[in-house]
């Protein structure tokens, strides 16, 4: 149990500052006061098994986020954080699998659109990674990292005026966000492409 008087607020603040600062181990130990503090807290659940990830423990990561999607199946993040944790040990077909189970309850997820692409890219299956993509943009189109992995997509397609249009959005709103470094970068990418 937490030390008496801990609060869950205090748990989780404590958790994250030793998360920030790489000392997962403790991190962990933290999380997991705060859960007796609160079981049922996703938040809490979904940065315990970020936590696993982060120092390769995806089957304790997937515990986590299991419990996270049974408490409510309905928040994208324990779906999505599952399925990066399938993709991190190279388990695409399965990452597959639960973007999918999560797309089937929450269709207008982003993330998870953005996780089955990158399970299908990983399995070579450009097209369909592709279309996800694309899926995930009519959800966020706001994002330059989505453009940026549609752009590496279509360059495996050698779509190339489809490659620079994707690195020309991207660096557009990497401007918007004062990124410039990454936007100078996306406009080299996209110059390329239209020399292609």
């Amino acid at each position: 149990m937490p030390p008496d008087g801990t609060t869950l607020e205090q748990c989780i603040s404590k958790a994250r500052s030793l998360r920030q600062q790489g000392m997962n181990k403790k991190a962990i130990e933290m999380y997991r006061q705060a859960l007796q503090l609160d079981p049922d807290n996703i938040d809490v659940l979904n940065e315990l098994g970020l936590t696993h990830i982060n120092i390769g423990e995806q089957s304790d990561a997937g515990v986590a986020f299991d419990l996270a999607i049974d408490i409510d199946p309905k928040d994208y993040r324990g779906h999505s954080n599952k399925a990066e944790a399938l993709i991190t040990i190279g388990a695409f077909e399965e990452a597959n699998a639960v973007a999918d189970a999560g797309l089937r309850i929450i269709p207008d997820s982003a993330d998870l659109w953005v996780k089955k692409a990158r399970a299908l890219e990983s399995l070579l299956r450009i097209q369909e990674a592709v279309d996800a993509y694309n899926e995930a943009l009519k959800y966020n189109s706001g994002d330059p990292v989505i453009w940026k992995a549609l752009a590496l997509c279509l360059d495996a397609q050698e779509n190339w005026s489809a490659v620079a249009r994707a690195y020309r959005i991207a660096a557009s709103l990497h401007q918007k966000r004062g990124e410039m470094q990454d936007a100078e970068s996306c406009l080299r990418f996209a110059q390329m492409a239209e020399q292609s």
